[in-house]
């Protein structure tokens, strides 16, 4: 590589500058959050969108690869961290939703399955900030999987859960909630935060827990990869943590046994209808504030937070950001939705009322309200529910159209009914002729209720995210 850099450099060929900003591919059910030289990026699949490739020969255990894996790829380098054929535990996917079955116990009959749920993409917010952020979430029941070992103890085992993940510059919110596991006995859910590769028994990182000066109560713990960066596990959730250090076994795809020194942190879900919640704090060295800082400040300060989780169950996740990393600044508060389904109790907040399942990013200032929007679902017109490859043809390969889809918002504030500027659309449409249609209304409110007004997404369709700014 060095030979290669040398040679561009004497033909006075530069690299591009790295990309920076949030995209959200919902044909892949796929989010991607890129800062300078470091990236994130979030895999889930749904009723389009199939789960993993692979056979009895390649990739035969990559069955938990898309409940909502998240990578955090801070180098090249790094990615070395992530060594699926020495000693990687195929359970623990990183970021993923999964249960602790045996190595044996996941392999299917066959791959490429769909979700019964539609409710697995993201949405791309730009806002008045120089770079991108958004949301992903996913509704995940599992598909009637086919196990290849005959003598499966638990052959009709069912996982389910939903789960979303804010962007916010390089702050990650991770929610989960109804998190359960049906027929299995003794197997219970897990979610990975991180499973890293350790050069050495010396250099595995360790938990640091914060604890109440008064009662002895753990208030919240923390721990650092590999790669720097730092995880954040509120009280709520830290009697689930689990760390463990040690060298593991696994088998290739040859069944060749492979060992490896890993530290590996989960949370583990043994109750019904579980959830969870955790931060990621980006390992970015040029933001003003190091993470052990950031997790004090957000722990200790009673006012102005990071973020605050206003809700976080069946209905919807919602996140208020109120400090921005990148300046240490207090913000006017933005907000973040992932919501599961259509018209959902919302906490106070900019939105009142929502119509349909989507994803919403929203910011305001005291001119203006930024508002983006996605329904991340393709919305295909198949004729019946697909399960797995075999229910793909033609027709479903090549030449499917999404349907359009009606979304309604009624905010708080009152906003004129003439958009100032045309709707920006994210995820380089203009090869569909794409024009998203959006308008004002005046809201239809109760006495005492607050009066906004309602804007009406006409025609979301392909998982576009349709972005508008009003004037107040």
């Amino acid at each position: 590589m060095l030979q290669v850099y040398d040679r561009a450099l004497s033909k006075n060929v530069f690299a591009e500058p790295s990309p920076e900003g949030h995209w959200s591919k919902n044909f892949a059910a796929l989010s991607i959050h890129r800062r300078k030289d470091w990236a994130v990026t979030v895999k889930g699949f749904n009723r389009f969108v199939w789960d993993f490739e692979g056979t009895l020969e390649e990739n035969a255990h990559g069955i938990f690869q898309s409940h909502g894996a998240m990578l955090i790829a801070n180098s090249e380098e790094s990615l070395k961290a992530h060594n699926v054929s020495e000693g990687w535990d195929w359970t623990k996917i990183p970021g993923a939703t999964t249960m602790n079955l045996t190595l044996e116990e996941t392999l299917l009959k066959e791959a490429r399955h769909f979700s019964p749920r539609s409710y697995a993409g993201g949405v791309t917010f730009k806002g008045p900030e120089p770079f991108s952020d958004g949301a992903f979430g996913m509704d995940f029941h599992q598909p009637d999987y086919q196990f290849f070992n005959q003598n499966h103890p638990h052959p009709n085992i069912k996982l389910s859960f939903k789960k979303s993940v804010f962007f916010y510059q390089n702050l990650l919110v991770c929610l989960g909630s109804n998190i359960s596991v049906q027929n299995g006995g003794d197997r219970v859910a897990q979610t990975t935060l991180f499973q890293d590769r350790l050069q050495s028994v010396s250099s595995a990182p360790a938990p640091v827990e914060r604890k109440d000066n008064q009662t002895g109560k753990i208030d919240y713990v923390s721990i650092v990869d590999t790669k720097g960066n730092s995880y954040f596990i509120p009280r709520s959730s830290a009697s689930s943590l689990k760390f463990q250090a040690t060298n593991q076994r696994s088998q290739t795809p040859s069944r060749n046994p492979s060992v490896g020194y890993y530290a590996t942190t989960w949370l583990e879900h043994r109750s019904p209808n579980s959830n969870y919640e955790y931060a990621v704090y980006v390992n970015t060295p040029s933001y003003p504030k190091s993470a052990d800082v950031f997790w004090e400040y957000h722990h200790d300060y009673p006012y102005k937070k990071p973020y605050i989780v206003l809700k976080q169950d069946h209905e919807a996740h919602v996140v208020k950001f109120e400090i921005t990393p990148a300046r240490w600044t207090w913000l006017e508060p933005f907000y973040s939705y992932v919501i599961f389904m259509s018209n959902p109790t919302l906490p106070h907040g900019p939105i009142t009322e929502v119509t349909n399942q989507c994803r919403i990013m929203i910011d305001d200032d005291a001119m203006f309200v930024y508002l983006s929007i996605s329904y991340p679902d393709l919305n295909f017109p198949v004729p019946k529910q697909l399960k797995a490859l075999r229910d793909i043809g033609d027709t479903e390969m090549f030449y499917m159209e999404s349907e359009e889809v009606e979304v309604s918002v009624t905010l708080t504030t009152n906003v004129n009914k003439t958009l100032p500027t045309q709707p920006v659309v994210h995820g380089l449409p203009d090869r569909h002729g794409y024009v998203p249609e959006v308008r004002v209304e005046s809201a239809l409110s109760s006495p005492g209720s607050p009066k906004g007004n309602t804007i009406v997404f006409s025609n979301l369709k392909n998982g576009f995210s349709v972005e508008i700014k009003l004037r107040k």
